[in-house]
């Protein structure tokens, strides 16, 4: 996310809370959504296989990725799919510490 945007400068919403809520409501699922959606995709395609396979992806990249999911599952209290990214976490971890700089 582009941290320099402000939605209320855009919007010029000062004191319309009904319109930022919905807002955030919205953002919020969408959120939510996508998070969902990755991890049916990793679940579905495998951890180890995602990993390995999207080569045209940067392992740290990657990284990023699941530790944002991480992020947002542990905000939820979804530990189970915390641990199961996790497991692709210590991989990606692993293989950047085999990589020879």
């Amino acid at each position: 996310m582009n941290d320099d945007f402000n939605i209320d400068d855009f919007l010029n919403l000062e004191d319309d809370d009904g319109l930022r809520q919905q807002m955030q409501s919205f953002q919020d699922k969408m959120k939510s959504e996508a998070m969902n959606e990755a991890y049916r995709f990793i679940c579905e395609v495998g951890i180890l296989f995602w990993i390995r396979k999207d080569m045209y992806v940067k392992n740290s990249r990657k990284l990023r990725i699941l530790n944002n999911m991480i992020t947002y599952f542990i905000d939820i209290e979804e530990y189970e799919n915390c641990a199961y990214l996790q497991k692709g976490v210590e991989v990606l971890e692993e293989l950047k510490s085999e990589t020879i700089s």
